[in-house]
């Protein structure tokens, strides 16, 4: 891949913002690591707030896939498949030595409700991400495999919030353990105990 492709400055900045978060990472850092001049980053973007912007695009399309493909196998129940998900999310995250946050989370941590513009790109992916989930929940509730008493789009909400915390407090405390209890008491608790033995 070329260096100077729209999708590589976005991916590297995507890196910088979720390792070092957004006021620690200014246009010079994407500059260095992208080992381009500042002519060709104002060429593709109007300024840091628009490549966040773009950056953000980016970051749903990248997660999204990988949601997809964590949710795809058929062998598997839609309990599990929910599980697999978050699990494969964890083991990242612990490989990365707990030192990188999620994109969005590190975003809305730093500037959501200072600038609007990011803050509605933000607030538009967590809607998106949460209404994907909570059709597949609901799927899944259909099934009897988790439980019913709550409205899908509420436990997914629930789960994706509980997760950024259990990320902010990853990073604080360098261990997996708030991503583990994160998994462990949260499946446990949408799970049909009837239908699902483990």
């Amino acid at each position: 891949m070329a260096k100077h492709d729209i999708n590589y400055i976005l991916e590297r900045g995507i890196e910088l913002f979720r390792l070092n978060g957004y006021h620690n990472t200014g246009i010079r850092d994407i500059l260095k690591v992208c080992e381009m001049p500042k002519g060709s980053f104002y060429h593709s973007f109007e300024s840091k707030e628009d490549f966040v912007i773009k950056a953000i695009a980016h970051f749903e399309v990248m997660i999204g896939k990988d949601f997809e493909k964590n949710l795809s196998d058929e062998s598997l129940s839609y309990y599990h498949r929910i599980k697999n998900h978050f699990e494969i999310h964890i083991k990242w995250y612990t490989k990365n030595d707990y030192r990188v946050g999620c994109l969005l989370g590190n975003l809305s941590t730093e500037v959501a409700g200072t600038i609007d513009p990011v803050s509605d790109a933000i607030s538009g992916v967590y809607d998106r991400w949460s209404r994907g989930l909570a059709s597949f929940i609901e799927k899944g509730q259909g099934k009897g495999e988790i439980i019913a008493e709550i409205e899908s789009l509420h436990l997914a909400n629930y789960l994706f919030d509980s997760f950024n915390g259990a990320l902010g407090r990853m990073k604080v405390e360098r261990s997996s353990q708030p991503l583990d209890q994160f998994l462990n008491i949260n499946m446990a608790f949408i799970k049909n105990n009837e239908k699902i033995a483990n």
